[in-house]
């Protein structure tokens, strides 16, 4: 059935929202801060009413003991680290909880996207993974990489804004319908650079259609001044849409593709990306391109473990 009948999408989003709001919901009512709070506060309190119940009895047994401070630390910590322990152990337990409520959304967001441009969703998960690897190679502080991920997986969210006349358009753009489109880069970034958790996030979703010489788009920005978040994805963003095969092309073979992307060295693309990129073109062609949803749910679950606490 094709989602963009009017009745069926209008189902479709219907769904959606009920799970936006499920899944929202579900984070708002745990209270999960209020939780972590409340359990560091009981072990505080409990340190402290435990540790003042030793120590008096300490210098009860030994009255010499106010002269020995570091012993009175020493003996307090090793009776009360269980304690320390386990609530550390909750606490670490609920702020992965947290984390994985955002990781929740982020995915649902891009799904949205990925529905209303008549793309099964895996695209946004292939780019992510590959900006990644791409951020690997060429030694990008690890800061870094978490939010390159999330805007890989965001950085066309602001095709929500785009009307369905244009981003559902066949044919080629008229002028006018090209400057239209092209302002989803803004209504991507009005939409995430709100949150604090997404500022990374946002530099992908922004800049991603510049070009390292200034030519691209929304505000010609170039060479160093473009983030280095969005300078790795603009690369694997053109290679996956190279090797991919569209209702409007067929794929290109691996070597045609990075003939291509040659010849955008220092115009589209960072020279210094683009040559930590073509060694390991190969290998992401091999192992991502070629791959399946499967394959790529696991690689994407690998680089949530390492990186989403960065």
């Amino acid at each position: 059935m094709n989602i963009h009948s009017h009745g069926a999408y209008l189902a479709y989003e219907e769904r959606l929202a009920q799970r936006i709001q499920t899944t929202l919901s579900r984070s708002l009512n745990r209270n999960l801060w209020k939780r972590i709070l409340w359990r560091l506060g009981l072990a505080v309190l409990g340190f402290v009413l435990v540790g003042s119940v030793l120590l008096e009895y300490l210098r009860y047994l030994f009255p010499r003991i106010n002269e020995m401070p570091f012993v009175i630390f020493l003996t307090v910590t090793f009776l009360l680290c269980p304690i320390i322990v386990i609530s550390v152990r909750h606490v670490l337990a609920l702020l992965v909880e947290l984390q994985m409520a955002h990781v929740e959304l982020l995915v649902i967001l891009g799904n949205v996207v990925a529905m209303r441009d008549q793309d099964t969703g895996e695209h946004n998960l292939r780019v992510a993974i590959m900006a990644v690897r791409l951020a690997e190679a060429a030694k990008v502080a690890p800061k870094l990489v978490w939010g390159l991920f999330m805007g890989a997986f965001l950085h066309d969210v602001g095709k929500i804004g785009v009307p369905d006349n244009i981003l559902l358009k066949p044919g080629c753009f008229t002028d006018k319908e090209r400057l239209e489109m092209q302002k989803h880069v803004l209504h991507g970034y009005d939409i995430v650079a709100s949150s604090e958790w997404l500022q990374g996030a946002a530099r992908v979703v922004r800049f991603h259609h510049e070009k390292f010489d200034g030519t691209g788009y929304p505000d010609g920005t170039g060479a160093g001044d473009i983030p280095i978040e969005a300078r790795i994805f603009s690369i694997v963003d053109v290679f996956d849409a190279l090797v991919s095969s569209r209702p409007y092309k067929d794929a290109m073979s691996l070597n045609q593709a990075l003939e291509v992307m040659e010849k955008e060295r220092g115009t589209s693309f960072d020279p210094d990306f683009l040559d930590a990129f073509l060694p390991i073109a190969g290998t992401l062609y091999d192992q991502v391109i070629e791959s399946g949803l499967d394959q790529h749910k696991e690689m994407g679950a690998a680089i949530i473990e390492r990186y989403s606490g960065q």
